[in-house]
């Protein structure tokens, strides 16, 4: 394992943070959210496609909900619920701790909320601060309210969101394909350093040098992730992110630059002392 990339431990989730959550202001459906993340739900055998609603914005306020398909709708009424992992998704895991865990949810009383509108009933499920899960269409989808997620298209912590979009719904393994395809988020200078690494090569019965996801920090991947406001001076910003699985988190804090006439990311600082370019310096030497 190259550069010390986390990997996720379980902890106990107290049922007291729980109904903190529930209890808190801040917790509420009512407001602006972004699809962050789609994902096949556990029973499905037919989950459609994977970023057909991924980008979509869901509003809902004064009885009234706006969204992709049937989650535009009238006469809205929301209500508090709090589920076991048997009762999540209107009971529809197979395996309910187990797959509540795989999706993010490991606290044995979720809370969220059910919508009860003109269109039809819907349970979201709260995983942290920022974020609530909804079954839809036989998917999974990720709803964020971080600044990330409703931030404008031009801006840095928007920047770093599309690329979280676009790397979570793919193989977050560190592959040459995969991060050729996000060169029109990062520096020159960030992708001169990503050429150099794959073109050293290595036998393929050898773990390469980054084994892991540099991305985020992991081998064992988040489930989610809550893009924070950027610290912007000059040409130059910073990007704290989230990531968080079932068990754990961290925060990741992304470096962009102005280049090309946007933001583009240089660097990921992992808090350790170490970041993205270091580890992949050390790789090619």
């Amino acid at each position: 394992m190259m550069g010390g990339m986390n990997s996720s431990r379980p902890c106990a989730v107290p049922v007291a943070a729980v109904l903190f959550l529930l209890a808190s202001p801040a917790f509420a459906l009512e407001g602006d959210w972004r699809i962050a993340l789609s994902r096949a739900a556990p029973w499905a055998t037919d989950a459609g496609a994977a970023q057909a609603m991924v980008g979509a914005r869901f509003a809902l306020r004064e009885g009234r909900a706006s969204g992709p398909g049937p989650l535009s709708c009238g006469q809205a009424r929301v209500q508090a619920i709090v589920s076991p992992p048997e009762g999540l998704f209107q009971g529809g895991l197979p395996v309910p701790a187990r797959d509540a865990a795989a999706l993010g949810l490991a606290a044995v009383e979720v809370p969220g909320f059910r919508l009860e509108c003109d269109s039809g009933s819907f349970d979201f499920h709260q995983a942290d601060a920022d974020t609530v899960l909804l079954a839809l269409d036989n998917r999974i989808l990720s709803f964020s309210r971080a600044p990330g997620a409703l931030a404008p298209q031009d801006a840095p912590e928007a920047r770093v969101q599309a690329l979280l979009e676009q790397h979570f719904a793919g193989d977050m393994g560190f592959l040459a394909d995969g991060a050729a395809a996000k060169a029109a988020w990062l520096t020159s200078e960030l992708q001169a350093r990503i050429d150099a690494y794959f073109a050293r090569g290595w036998p393929d019965d050898e773990v390469p040098p980054i084994n892991g996801d540099p991305f985020t920090d992991s081998q064992e991947y988040p489930t989610r992730f809550a893009v924070q406001a950027a610290r912007i001076e000059g040409d130059v910003a910073e990007v704290p992110v989230r990531f968080a699985d079932a068990y754990a988190g961290r925060e990741l804090l992304y470096r962009l630059r102005r280049e090309a006439g946007g933001w583009r990311i240089d660097d990921i600082d992992y808090g350790r002392g170490e970041h993205f370019s270091g580890l992949l310096a050390v790789s090619v030497d």
